[in-house]
């Protein structure tokens, strides 16, 4: 694989090879964006490049030389990827970093680390990277790997460049769910609408999502008209609504988003063109019929504030009963 095969993110290869190519690759970067996106996989293809046996000024791996090889199969003595062990980095495996960075490389141009959740350090650690950050050693480059810049020391911040990944589109990752992992079409485009951008996001809840029962949801909650008060709690009851089952809660959420949507176009084409759930096309427009645009439309807008609510660390049940009752007023 070569910055060529990389699933979008063209801007910021474009800065890397320019960098390359002008002579101006420093010492330390900061790739933010979303987990799963692939930042790691084009930190990767840039050690490929820099450590190119092709040439010295090579802009891309030439996936032949016995460099880029290595580095594929993660076993070029100078290119190290670091991931958490558990949830967090330790501070041994940011040590075990700093030791390693001190050494010339061994067989190639660069010694290139890639630290992985760099958000995800205590600040005593953070110190401590910052040490290496402060007076890099030669012939090195600092890859870190960050959701966000939020919990990140400013003074890391400072002494690194910064390079945004933005979410895939839809499209890209939907093609890539059917052509590399042989999915079906509906299920890669519902795969797709529900991972923000991320294939990593799209694989990791297949799974979850074959679990979420979207008739139910459609016809018994998303697409009702009016519920009881008894009916209301029970469907709160059967949210996973603990702080620990945030995650699960969003994705059922999104999930409700993406049939609304459904909902919505119907609406607005008979044909129901571009459809999410194209393989309820009978039953959303059973429901659809029973509603009017501006309604609909008025209960995505509660839905998704709801979402964002509960993101932001919102109480979910208090949330999800407000929200319950602003679709009833609706």
């Amino acid at each position: 694989m070569s910055f060529k095969d990389i699933l979008g993110h063209q801007r910021p290869i474009r800065l890397l090879q320019r960098a390359i190519q002008n002579e101006k690759v420093v010492n330390s970067y900061l790739f933010l964006g979303s987990e799963g996106i692939g930042k790691s996989r084009v930190a990767l293809q840039f050690a490929k490049a820099l450590n190119c046996l092709e040439g010295e000024h090579q802009i891309d791996g030439c996936d032949r030389c016995i460099s880029c090889k290595k580095i594929d199969h993660r076993l070029h003595p100078d290119v190290s990827l670091i991931e958490p062990e558990g949830q967090t980095l330790k501070i041994d495996q940011v040590r075990e970093m700093q030791r390693t960075l001190a050494y010339r490389p061994y067989e190639g141009r660069r010694r290139i680390v890639v630290l992985t959740a760099a958000d995800r350090m205590m600040p005593h650690m953070s110190n401590v990277l910052l040490k290496t950050l402060e007076e890099p050693p030669r012939h090195t480059v600092i890859i870190l790997l960050a959701n966000s810049p939020k919990r990140i020391l400013p003074t890391i911040l400072s002494r690194c460049q910064s390079i945004r990944f933005n979410p895939l589109p839809s499209y890209l990752v939907s093609d890539w769910l059917i052509k590399e992992k042989r999915l079906e079409e509906s299920e890669a485009h519902l795969l797709a609408s529900l991972s923000e951008g991320s294939p990593g996001k799209a694989l990791e809840i297949k799974e979850e999502i074959a679990n979420i029962e979207r008739r139910k949801l459609l016809k018994s909650w998303v697409g009702s008209k009016s519920l009881s008060i008894e009916e209301k709690e029970a469907w709160i009851e059967s949210l996973p609504t603990q702080p620990s089952e945030r995650e699960s809660l969003h994705l059922i959420l999104e999930m409700a988003k993406t049939l609304l949507r459904d909902l919505i176009v119907l609406k607005t084409s008979d044909k129901g063109f571009g459809m999410i759930h194209s393989d309820l096309i009978e039953e959303i427009k059973e429901v659809a019929e029973r509603w009017n645009l501006s309604s609909l439309l008025k209960r995505m807008e509660i839905l998704h504030q709801t979402s964002q609510a509960i993101r932001s660390n919102a109480n979910p049940r208090l949330s999800l009963e407000a929200m319950m009752l602003s679709w009833a007023e609706g």
